[in-house]
């Protein structure tokens, strides 16, 4: 029987692509360092996060509170219509004639209604 010859000397995966990217001119990637953590805990022993955590929720409530909505009625058919007004049917989740959907108040649904304006309506606001 014939021996097998040896394969040529396999090189490690990491090594190959430090060779492929330096001959592509990348610029090596230098090793994450690990962030320091800062204490948690004061000196008497009450953690410092427990002060900033009222005050982030409070933030968060506010603008939920505040949500206003908006009634979407189709009014015409979207058959006819250029490709983009469907998309703006479709993204406002609007299927068929007189069917209702209601969505936030935001810029980006009035721009979508603005598209569409000759095929819906606003019922309320």
């Amino acid at each position: 029987m014939a021996e097998k010859e040896k394969s040529p000397k396999k090189k490690d995966v990491d090594a190959l692509l430090t060779e492929v990217a330096s001959a592509a001119g990348v610029p090596k990637k230098s090793a994450k360092k690990p962030e320091k953590t800062e204490k948690t805990e004061a000196p008497s022993g009450a953690p410092k996060a427990s002060a900033a955590a009222p005050a982030t929720s409070a933030k968060a409530a506010a603008p939920v509170a505040e949500k206003k909505m908006i009634r979407i009625r189709q009014i015409r058919s979207g058959i006819c219509t250029p490709v983009d007004q469907k998309q703006a049917l479709k993204g406002l989740g609007l299927r068929r004639i007189r069917h209702e959907v209601v969505r936030a108040d935001t810029p980006a649904t009035r721009g979508q209604i603005l598209k569409i304006r000759h095929l819906v309506e606003v019922v309320g606001e």
